[in-house]
């Protein structure tokens, strides 16, 4: 066997290696992927004591009073906000719908303030909530299916605990290991390429997703305290929509208290008013944030709103990871490029 031989052999089986890991992990791409969100989301936690304890013991403590809390309580409210929405029978016949009639009702009556009452047909308002739950039904349903298999989701939940620990241990090598990789002639390039990526995903995942959550724990709080029904349920969709650019959590807790107002407990309606503006628009974005997160978000809105909606659409609940891992590494691409482009 000659050199030449010899060098192929090897590229062959480095391959081979390479796709063989590839095909045994896709079936675990979205636990990998929420391995890497929690370790992000953890690692302002770690960077705080690691300089006491050391690398171990930093990412033992940050699992154990961070991680491990999160995922056991994430899996609790999403599995009662997804069975929640499955039994609102959104199929029945439209005069047991009383939710569309109270929707009716305060519409016309907040229309009838400003001069101009109006009044839409229940039946074409009841058309349109049907087909906004056909198209949504699948994903609920593929979702609800995804954390009712305990044997898959034990493995899964495991292996996201494991993965997270080396993760904020060790995840400083990876660089190191790619870099060494390098040819000397693209070594800068990789070595901006993999600092404006991890730039990417610390918004992503510390300046977005960790901010939304803390909002999801404040306002399903306030909402409990103030007496708002289904308080938690509530909760899980202010922290989903507090993910989106524009949307936020003001979506949901204006509409309840122009409702509460319009129904009579005017009182209520501006307690949560209050609630909502002070610690669900103002703290979010002047405190909570700037702690967490250094550097104020430069990921674009669209990048974002690809990320957290159309991310989970595409993968279902991984995707809430696996979206912003793509969208990270893109917006990584472009930045590198727009360097580029401006150097010359």
């Amino acid at each position: 066997m000659n050199d030449r031989e010899y060098r192929l052999l090897i590229k062959i089986f480095v391959l081979a290696v390479f796709l063989s890991i590839a095909w045994m992990t896709y079936g675990f791409l979205d636990t990998l992927a929420l391995s890497c969100a929690f370790a992000y989301m953890g690692k302002p936690i770690y960077d705080k004591i690691k300089p006491y304890t050391g690398n171990s013991i930093a990412a033992l403590i940050c699992l154990l009073i961070f991680i491990i809390p999160t995922v056991i309580v994430g899996y609790i409210i999403l599995k009662e906000f997804l069975v929640f929405v499955q039994q609102s029978n959104i199929s029945m016949n439209i005069q047991d719908i009383d939710v569309v009639n109270k929707l009716n009702e305060v519409l016309y009556r907040l229309s009838s303030i400003f001069g101009y009452p109006m009044h839409i047909n229940e039946k074409i308002l009841y058309s349109y909530l049907s087909q906004i739950w056909l198209y949504i039904e699948p994903y609920i349903k593929h979702s609800l299916s995804q954390i009712m298999v305990l044997p898959e989701l034990t493995i899964k939940t495991m292996i996201v605990l494991f993965m997270t620990y080396y993760f904020l241990k060790d995840g400083y090598k990876v660089k190191k290991a790619l870099l060494s990789q390098v040819p000397d002639r693209y070594y800068k390039k990789t070595e901006i390429f993999l600092n404006d990526l991890n730039e990417s995903y610390k918004n992503l995942f510390i300046g977005n997703a960790l901010t939304s959550i803390a909002i999801g724990i404040i306002s399903g709080i306030g909402y409990y305290l103030i007496g708002i029904p289904n308080a938690f349920i509530l909760a899980v969709i202010t922290c989903v929509f507090a993910l989106l650019p524009v949307i936020g959590g003001w979506t949901v807790y204006i509409p309840i208290s122009i409702y509460y107002i319009i129904m009579g407990e005017v009182l209520k309606g501006i307690e949560l008013l209050l609630f909502g503006a002070i610690f669900l628009s103002t703290l979010p974005d002047f405190v909570i944030r700037p702690l967490i997160v250094k550097k104020e978000s430069d990921v674009h809105p669209s990048l974002i709103l690809i990320a957290f909606l159309i991310g989970p659409l595409a993968f279902g609940l991984g995707g809430f990871a696996i979206g912003p891992l793509i969208v990270g590494a893109f917006d990584a691409i472009w930045k590198v490029k727009l360097k580029n482009y401006d150097k010359n």
